[in-house]
C-alpha cells in the first residue's frame, strides 16, 4: 500500500470515529388539536436524556424501561420547566402521565414517546416555548410538526429560536 492510500484509509477511519462520537441530538414534536385544545407528541431519544442526567442509566445508551419509568417525577419537574405552551389568555397547563408513555425505536435509537396534554383559557395565539436538553446537548434541535390552524407548518426550534409561531418583531 502506497503512502497516498495509508494517509487516506487513516482519514477515513478517524473521519468515522469522530462521526460516531459526535450524534446529532434531535427530538421530534407534532402538535394538533384536539377537542379545541392543543395536543402534544414529544419524541425524544433516551440516551439524550440520560445524557442530561435525567434518567439514571451507567450507560446512557442502554437504558431500560424500568429507569424511565423509575425517572418519572424528574422527567416530570423537567418537561414543566423546559416546556410551555401560551394562549392569548397567559400559561396554558401541561400535563403527562407515565401510563401514556411508549418506547420507539427510530433512526437505530430508542426514542421515549410523550404524549401532552394541554389546557389553554382561550384558543388564540397559541405559542410553544421549547428548551429542553439545549444546555446539555449543545447542537440539540426540535423538529417541529405544527398542525394548529392558521399555521399549519414545519419548524426547527434550537436555542436562538426556542419559540413557535416567532413573536412578531416591532
Amino acid at each position: 500500500m502506497n503512502a497516498l492510500s495509508q494517509i487516506l484509509v487513516i482519514f477515513t477511519l478517524c473521519f468515522v470515529a469522530n462521526a460516531q462520537a459526535h450524534k446529532f441530538s434531535t427530538a421530534y414534536m407534532d402538535v394538533t388539536e384536539q377537542q379545541g385544545q392543543p395536543a402534544l407528541l414529544w419524541k425524544v431519544a433516551l440516551h439524550d436524556l440520560a445524557q442530561a442526567g435525567l434518567i439514571q442509566a451507567k450507560d446512557s445508551h442502554q437504558v431500560s424501561w424500568q429507569q424511565v419509568l423509575d425517572s418519572e417525577p424528574q422527567l416530570q419537574d423537567y418537561i414543566r420547566q423546559r416546556l410551555g405552551f401560551s394562549s392569548a389568555a397567559g400559561a396554558c397547563d401541561i400535563n403527562t402521565a407515565a401510563a401514556d408513555w411508549l418506547a420507539q425505536r427510530m433512526q437505530q435509537d430508542m426514542f421515549l414517546l410523550l404524549p401532552l396534554q394541554v389546557h389553554c383559557d382561550s384558543p388564540e395565539r397559541w405559542q410553544l416555548s421549547y428548551t429542553a436538553l439545549f444546555d446539555s446537548q449543545h447542537s440539540h434541535k426540535l423538529l417541529l410538526s405544527w398542525q394548529l390552524p392558521p399555521n399549519k407548518a414545519n419548524a426547527v426550534l434550537s436555542p436562538t429560536s426556542p419559540l413557535y409561531p416567532a413573536p412578531l418583531s416591532h
